[in-house]
């Protein structure tokens, strides 16, 4: 065999060696960047502490249904998981549902905490007993007549961003440099204060 057969042929090995390593590890997610761009807003996460806090003021346990509409990372939803509630997150970029799926397991909630791609728009929440939202004005106005749909008793926290036409249960706040983004709504839906005063926002 002559030297450039011999080169040849131990070029087409290591090329083969190399596609049989790519087929063997699975391509991560793609890592969220503060800022991007999503359908309907910027994704901006959530601080830890704040998560928590939300969580605290809806009182979450084990009993809870929870839905994250515009779930990012999946760090709320696997938040709420890790207090033994089942929690679902709504979540428009593929990519982030891939993350957040990774996550979940890595944090060993996977059975409870789960993602699904999808419009946050016409996601079914009328199972919910805690929705979680960290939304525009203009994006919880659109969701009115899911907000109306709930059931009383079902706890709603809003992040920074308040319902219009409907009175907060609870405002709660942790340290932070600017007040308005660290900030946590609580709404308990009540037979029909909250829905007369969301129907009239609108």
């Amino acid at each position: 065999m002559s030297p450039a057969s011999e080169t040849l042929l131990v070029l087409c090995a290591v090329s083969a060696a190399a596609g049989v390593l790519r087929a063997r590890i699975p391509d991560k997610p793609r890592a969220p960047v503060e800022g991007q761009r999503g359908k309907d807003a910027v994704w901006v996460p959530t601080p830890p502490a704040l998560v928590e806090k939300m969580l605290d003021m809806a009182r979450v346990t084990a009993t809870d249904y929870v839905i994250d509409l515009g779930s990012g990372d999946g760090r709320t939803v696997i938040a709420a998981a890790m207090r033994g509630a089942r929690a679902l997150g709504v979540e428009y970029d593929p990519a982030l549902v891939e993350v957040s799926r990774r996550d979940a397991a890595r944090a060993g909630v996977a059975d409870l905490a789960k993602f699904v791609q999808g419009d946050l728009y016409e996601a079914d929440v009328t199972g919910a007993t805690v929705l979680l939202l960290f939304l525009q004005p203009e994006n919880l106005r659109m969701l009115s007549a899911k907000l109306m749909a709930l059931k009383p008793g079902t706890r709603i926290v809003t992040n920074r961003f308040e319902i219009e036409g409907a009175e907060p249960d609870e405002i709660g706040r942790i340290g932070g440099d600017s007040p308005s983004c660290c900030t946590a709504v609580l709404y308990v839906v009540p037979a029909a204060a909250f829905h007369a005063g969301v129907r009239a926002a609108e």
